[in-house]
């Protein structure tokens, strides 16, 4: 992230929408330095040969282990939380997973789960997405055109793709393939820093396209890909030749049309 502290919201609004490149070029200078865990938002490594050139200057693991203390510095400046911009969001979970979780020791399904985050981050990453967040059997991405570039609804179309390709490998897992169902939509969501006043516990996205986009990810069936309309229309995807159905949201007075691009797979199980 830039060094200065001294950000206005403008500026704020400009790196995370990509119409001023510090934040996108940063991550990729930054990525070219080994190794992983890196800071979710800039991309400076904690590990290896890259943390012992970051780290004294200022890039060094901060308080929340996703964020390293330049960007909580940032983002603390002047009270700027975050603004409102154009965001696609990748949301995959894995069908399931209770039964999963029941028939697996309590080790086998922590390594079994890591599998699929692993596998998943991995998706995210490699089409210039950041993992905004791993909750229980959930992998969120997060993909905008401060850190992905102008192509950012493509690269969350293509993420979810290569994630849901992974999952259902027979290799995926020890055990089997993974079955994730997956869901891709845009819009509108409030990107950065949560927390109280003064702290900085997280880099995310909030708001009704964030809760969009998992009510479609549970509706998506093992191996499954689908994406809302809004997704599609603002991506190079087409719903030609492809299903198309409509999926009730929770706290949605009208259904939401999705196009699968890519069907389900039968049969994709880990096997215990």
């Amino acid at each position: 992230m830039a060094e200065s502290v001294g950000m206005t919201p403008d500026f704020v609004r400009l790196m995370l929408t990509g119409d001023h490149p510090g934040l996108a070029d940063r991550r990729r200078r930054n990525l070219r330095f080994p190794s992983d865990p890196r800071c979710k938002l800039c991309a400076a490594p904690f590990a290896g040969v890259g943390r012992l050139v970051f780290g004294p200057r200022g890039y060094g693991r901060s308080g929340n282990p996703s964020l390293c203390m330049k960007c909580v510095e940032v983002l603390r400046g002047f009270g700027l939380t975050g603004v409102e911009i154009p965001v696609s969001l990748v949301f995959s979970d894995v069908r399931g997973s209770t039964t999963l979780g029941e028939q697996l020791r309590p080790a086998e399904f922590h390594a079994f789960l890591h599998h699929f985050y692993k596998l998943a981050t991995q998706a995210i990453v490699s089409h210039g997405g950041l993992v905004d967040k791993i909750v229980g059997d959930e992998v969120i991405g997060l993909f905008f055109g401060g850190i992905s570039g102008p192509g950012y609804n493509d690269q969350a179309v293509s993420a979810a793709l290569d994630l849901a390709e992974r999952a259902a490998r027979s290799d995926a897992t020890p055990s089997g393939a993974i079955p994730a169902g997956t869901a891709v939509h845009t819009g509108e969501a409030f990107v950065g820093a949560s927390g109280p006043a003064d702290t900085v516990d997280d880099f995310t996205a909030l708001g009704d396209a964030v809760n969009t986009t998992a009510r479609l990810a549970s509706a998506a069936l093992a191996g499954e890909v689908i994406a809302s309309q809004a997704a599609v229309s603002a991506s190079s995807a087409t719903a030609e030749s492809r299903e198309c159905r409509l999926v009730d949201i929770r706290g949605r007075t009208e259904p939401i049309e999705v196009v699968v691009l890519r069907q389900a797979t039968p049969r994709v199980s880990a096997a215990p």
